[in-house]
Protein backbone atom coordinates (compact mmCIF):
# COMPACT_ATOMS: atom_id res chain seq x y z
CA UNK A 1 0.00 0.00 0.00
CA UNK A 2 1.42 3.43 -1.17
CA UNK A 3 1.89 6.43 1.82
CA UNK A 4 -0.56 8.89 1.93
CA UNK A 5 0.50 12.52 -0.28
CA UNK A 6 0.17 15.99 0.62
CA UNK A 7 0.65 19.16 -2.00
CA UNK A 8 1.43 21.88 -0.44
CA UNK A 9 1.67 24.41 -3.10
CA UNK A 10 2.75 27.81 -1.68
CA UNK A 11 1.92 31.07 -3.75
CA UNK A 12 2.81 34.91 -3.67
CA UNK A 13 0.88 36.42 -6.38
CA UNK A 14 1.51 35.03 -10.26
CA UNK A 15 -2.09 33.26 -9.93
CA UNK A 16 -1.98 32.87 -13.77
CA UNK A 17 1.27 30.19 -12.75
CA UNK A 18 -0.87 28.87 -9.55
CA UNK A 19 -3.32 27.82 -11.80
CA UNK A 20 -1.17 25.92 -14.60
CA UNK A 21 0.10 24.44 -11.77
CA UNK A 22 -2.98 22.89 -10.23
CA UNK A 23 -4.43 21.82 -13.14
CA UNK A 24 -1.71 19.99 -14.76
CA UNK A 25 -0.77 18.10 -11.56
CA UNK A 26 -4.78 16.88 -11.50
CA UNK A 27 -5.18 16.38 -14.73
CA UNK A 28 -1.85 14.08 -14.84
CA UNK A 29 -1.53 12.88 -11.28
CA UNK A 30 -5.36 12.97 -10.01
CA UNK A 31 -7.85 14.24 -7.68
CA UNK A 32 -7.18 11.84 -4.83
CA UNK A 33 -4.13 13.66 -2.89
CA UNK A 34 -4.50 16.32 -0.38
CA UNK A 35 -3.56 19.94 -2.03
CA UNK A 36 -3.12 23.05 0.57
CA UNK A 37 -2.43 26.04 -1.12
CA UNK A 38 -1.10 28.43 0.94
CA UNK A 39 -1.15 32.51 0.13
CA UNK A 40 1.47 34.12 1.24
CA UNK A 41 0.26 37.19 1.52
CA UNK A 42 -0.49 37.78 -1.72
CA UNK A 43 -1.23 41.79 -2.87
CA UNK A 44 -2.48 40.46 -6.52
CA UNK A 45 -5.95 40.84 -5.60
CA UNK A 46 -6.79 37.76 -8.32
CA UNK A 47 -4.77 35.34 -6.01
CA UNK A 48 -7.27 35.09 -3.55
CA UNK A 49 -9.79 33.37 -5.79
CA UNK A 50 -7.22 30.40 -7.09
CA UNK A 51 -8.62 27.99 -5.16
CA UNK A 52 -12.19 28.49 -6.18
CA UNK A 53 -11.79 26.83 -9.48
CA UNK A 54 -10.16 23.45 -7.50
CA UNK A 55 -12.68 22.25 -5.27
CA UNK A 56 -10.24 19.76 -3.60
CA UNK A 57 -8.20 22.31 -2.66
CA UNK A 58 -8.03 24.06 0.61
CA UNK A 59 -6.68 27.31 1.00
CA UNK A 60 -4.97 28.74 3.96
CA UNK A 61 -4.37 32.85 3.58
CA UNK A 62 -1.35 34.50 5.40
CA UNK A 63 -1.45 37.75 6.89
CA UNK A 64 2.45 38.36 6.26
CA UNK A 65 4.98 37.38 3.89
CA UNK A 66 7.87 36.01 5.97
CA UNK A 67 9.56 34.12 3.68
CA UNK A 68 9.37 30.44 2.07
CA UNK A 69 10.48 28.38 4.60
CA UNK A 70 7.56 29.93 6.89
CA UNK A 71 4.79 29.72 4.27
CA UNK A 72 5.42 25.65 3.69
CA UNK A 73 5.85 25.13 7.57
CA UNK A 74 2.24 26.63 7.70
CA UNK A 75 0.90 24.16 5.08
CA UNK A 76 2.70 21.21 6.55
CA UNK A 77 1.12 21.65 10.17
CA UNK A 78 -2.25 22.13 8.34
CA UNK A 79 -1.87 18.59 6.30
CA UNK A 80 -2.55 14.83 7.04
CA UNK A 81 -0.48 12.53 4.49
CA UNK A 82 2.45 10.45 5.43
CA UNK A 83 4.37 12.14 2.80
CA UNK A 84 4.75 15.58 1.93
CA UNK A 85 5.34 17.13 -1.23
CA UNK A 86 6.35 20.86 -1.19
CA UNK A 87 5.31 21.78 -4.95
CA UNK A 88 6.51 25.34 -6.27
CA UNK A 89 3.64 27.27 -8.03
CA UNK A 90 5.61 27.47 -10.97
CA UNK A 91 6.31 24.17 -11.56
CA UNK A 92 4.14 22.50 -14.52
CA UNK A 93 3.28 18.24 -14.24
CA UNK A 94 4.27 16.48 -17.71
CA UNK A 95 3.79 13.03 -16.29
CA UNK A 96 2.41 11.25 -13.34
CA UNK A 97 5.23 11.93 -11.47
CA UNK A 98 3.86 11.01 -8.01
CA UNK A 99 3.59 7.93 -8.10
CA UNK A 100 6.75 6.54 -8.97
CA UNK A 101 8.24 8.35 -5.61
CA UNK A 102 6.06 7.16 -3.37
CA UNK A 103 6.86 3.42 -4.65
CA UNK A 104 9.80 4.76 -4.16
CA UNK A 105 9.01 5.57 -0.47
CA UNK A 106 7.49 2.54 0.44
CA UNK A 107 10.48 0.01 -0.58
CA UNK A 108 12.97 2.30 0.91
CA UNK A 109 12.03 3.20 4.75
CA UNK A 110 16.08 4.68 4.91
CA UNK A 111 14.86 7.55 2.38
CA UNK A 112 13.65 10.67 4.19
CA UNK A 113 13.62 13.40 1.21
CA UNK A 114 13.56 13.02 -2.68
CA UNK A 115 13.75 15.55 -5.26
CA UNK A 116 12.30 14.67 -9.10
CA UNK A 117 14.21 15.16 -12.50
CA UNK A 118 13.61 19.42 -12.79
CA UNK A 119 13.45 20.30 -16.40
CA UNK A 120 13.24 23.86 -18.14
CA UNK A 121 10.14 24.52 -19.89
CA UNK A 122 12.23 23.68 -23.46
CA UNK A 123 13.28 19.99 -21.80
CA UNK A 124 16.75 20.78 -20.87
CA UNK A 125 18.20 19.58 -17.51
CA UNK A 126 17.80 22.01 -14.49
CA UNK A 127 20.73 21.43 -11.71
CA UNK A 128 18.16 19.94 -9.07
CA UNK A 129 20.67 17.81 -6.51
CA UNK A 130 24.12 17.80 -5.73
CA UNK A 131 26.65 17.64 -2.78
CA UNK A 132 25.73 20.15 0.09
CA UNK A 133 27.60 23.70 -0.08
CA UNK A 134 31.14 24.45 0.81
CA UNK A 135 33.23 26.94 -0.42
CA UNK A 136 34.79 25.60 -2.58
CA UNK A 137 32.14 23.28 -3.91
CA UNK A 138 30.01 26.22 -4.59
CA UNK A 139 32.10 27.73 -6.52
CA UNK A 140 32.31 24.55 -8.71
CA UNK A 141 28.37 24.80 -8.91
CA UNK A 142 28.63 28.42 -10.32
CA UNK A 143 30.93 27.28 -12.69
CA UNK A 144 28.77 24.37 -13.73
CA UNK A 145 25.67 26.30 -13.97
CA UNK A 146 27.05 29.16 -15.92
CA UNK A 147 28.23 27.06 -18.75
CA UNK A 148 25.18 25.37 -18.77
CA UNK A 149 23.36 28.34 -19.36
CA UNK A 150 25.82 29.60 -22.43
CA UNK A 151 25.31 25.67 -23.63
CA UNK A 152 28.71 24.80 -22.86
CA UNK A 153 28.88 21.50 -23.85
CA UNK A 154 31.67 20.35 -21.35
CA UNK A 155 29.12 21.57 -18.12
CA UNK A 156 25.68 20.07 -20.17
CA UNK A 157 27.67 16.66 -20.51
CA UNK A 158 28.76 16.38 -16.98
CA UNK A 159 25.15 17.69 -15.59
CA UNK A 160 23.84 14.75 -18.28
CA UNK A 161 25.50 12.36 -16.28
CA UNK A 162 25.56 13.43 -13.21
CA UNK A 163 21.24 13.22 -12.95
CA UNK A 164 21.47 10.28 -15.38
CA UNK A 165 20.55 7.35 -13.16
CA UNK A 166 18.78 7.19 -9.38
CA UNK A 167 21.38 7.82 -6.40
CA UNK A 168 22.04 9.13 -2.60
CA UNK A 169 22.62 12.84 -2.74
CA UNK A 170 23.61 15.49 -0.12
CA UNK A 171 20.41 18.31 -1.67
CA UNK A 172 17.49 18.07 -3.74
CA UNK A 173 15.88 20.96 -5.12
CA UNK A 174 13.32 22.97 -2.53
CA UNK A 175 10.90 23.55 -5.97
CA UNK A 176 9.67 19.89 -5.66
CA UNK A 177 10.64 18.33 -2.68
CA UNK A 178 9.25 14.93 -1.18
CA UNK A 179 9.83 13.94 2.59
CA UNK A 180 8.02 11.91 5.22
CA UNK A 181 5.75 14.28 7.20
CA UNK A 182 6.98 12.89 10.22
CA UNK A 183 10.52 13.48 9.31
CA UNK A 184 9.82 16.96 8.88
CA UNK A 185 7.81 17.86 11.93
CA UNK A 186 10.73 15.86 13.87
CA UNK A 187 13.33 18.74 13.03
CA UNK A 188 10.33 21.48 13.28
CA UNK A 189 10.19 21.83 9.09
CA UNK A 190 12.31 24.55 7.36
CA UNK A 191 14.59 26.71 9.28
CA UNK A 192 12.49 30.23 9.23
CA UNK A 193 15.66 32.35 9.08
CA UNK A 194 16.13 31.28 5.54
CA UNK A 195 13.52 33.96 4.02
CA UNK A 196 14.47 32.22 0.65
CA UNK A 197 17.21 30.49 -1.04
CA UNK A 198 19.56 27.71 1.42
CA UNK A 199 16.70 26.47 2.87
CA UNK A 200 16.00 22.95 1.22
CA UNK A 201 20.02 22.27 1.60
CA UNK A 202 19.31 23.42 5.11
CA UNK A 203 16.88 20.56 5.80
CA UNK A 204 18.20 18.02 3.93
CA UNK A 205 21.62 18.38 5.58
CA UNK A 206 19.52 18.14 8.97
CA UNK A 207 17.77 15.10 7.69
CA UNK A 208 21.39 12.87 6.81
CA UNK A 209 21.89 14.07 10.77
CA UNK A 210 18.92 12.55 11.99
CA UNK A 211 19.73 9.56 10.07
CA UNK A 212 17.76 9.87 7.07
CA UNK A 213 18.42 9.63 3.44
CA UNK A 214 18.24 12.03 0.57
CA UNK A 215 17.52 10.70 -2.92
CA UNK A 216 17.55 11.88 -6.68
CA UNK A 217 14.55 10.20 -9.05
CA UNK A 218 15.04 10.66 -12.17
CA UNK A 219 12.08 8.71 -13.36
CA UNK A 220 9.97 11.08 -12.00
CA UNK A 221 10.21 14.99 -13.94
CA UNK A 222 8.76 18.18 -13.63
CA UNK A 223 8.95 21.49 -15.47
CA UNK A 224 9.93 24.35 -13.66
CA UNK A 225 9.39 27.86 -14.66
CA UNK A 226 12.71 29.77 -12.87
CA UNK A 227 13.01 33.08 -12.89
CA UNK A 228 14.81 34.66 -15.84
CA UNK A 229 16.36 37.73 -13.57
CA UNK A 230 17.19 38.29 -10.19
CA UNK A 231 16.52 41.75 -8.27
CA UNK A 232 18.33 43.33 -5.72
CA UNK A 233 15.81 41.90 -3.04
CA UNK A 234 16.56 37.83 -4.32
CA UNK A 235 20.29 38.84 -4.17
CA UNK A 236 20.36 40.28 -1.04
CA UNK A 237 17.83 37.14 0.34
CA UNK A 238 20.82 35.04 -1.38
CA UNK A 239 23.67 36.28 0.12
CA UNK A 240 21.87 36.34 3.93
CA UNK A 241 20.88 32.75 3.56
CA UNK A 242 24.12 31.43 2.23
CA UNK A 243 25.80 33.64 5.42
CA UNK A 244 23.32 32.34 7.83
CA UNK A 245 23.92 28.24 6.18
CA UNK A 246 27.63 28.79 6.76
CA UNK A 247 27.28 29.83 10.08
CA UNK A 248 25.54 27.25 10.94
CA UNK A 249 27.09 24.54 8.95
CA UNK A 250 30.93 25.29 7.58
CA UNK A 251 33.71 25.78 9.48
CA UNK A 252 35.38 29.27 10.98
CA UNK A 253 37.81 29.33 7.75
CA UNK A 254 34.70 29.19 5.16
CA UNK A 255 32.77 31.21 7.33
CA UNK A 256 35.66 34.14 6.93
CA UNK A 257 35.81 33.85 3.29
CA UNK A 258 32.21 33.88 2.63
CA UNK A 259 32.31 37.13 4.50
CA UNK A 260 35.46 38.55 2.99
CA UNK A 261 33.56 38.25 -0.52
CA UNK A 262 30.73 39.81 0.50
CA UNK A 263 33.13 42.73 1.53
CA UNK A 264 34.87 42.78 -1.05
CA UNK A 265 31.30 42.98 -3.28
CA UNK A 266 29.63 45.82 -0.95
CA UNK A 267 27.90 43.55 1.09
CA UNK A 268 28.29 44.77 4.24
CA UNK A 269 25.23 45.55 5.42
CA UNK A 270 23.61 41.83 5.03
CA UNK A 271 22.34 40.49 8.74
CA UNK A 272 20.85 36.79 8.60
CA UNK A 273 20.55 36.54 12.20
CA UNK A 274 16.91 37.15 13.32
Amino acid sequence: MLPRLSVIVLQYNKPDLTRECLWSFFDLCGTGHEVVLVDNASTDPLAAGVADAFPPVRMIRRARNDGFGAGNNEGARNAHGDILLLLNNDTVTAMDFVTPVLEFFAAHPAAGIAGPRILNPDGSLQLSCGQLPSFGREFADKLVAHGMERSWGPARAWARRTHASAHRTGWVTGAALFIRADLFRKMGGFDPAYFMFFEDKDLCLRAAEAGMETWYLPEAAVVHHRGSSGNEFTERQYRASQLHYYRRHRPTWEQWMVERYHRLRGWDAIEVDR
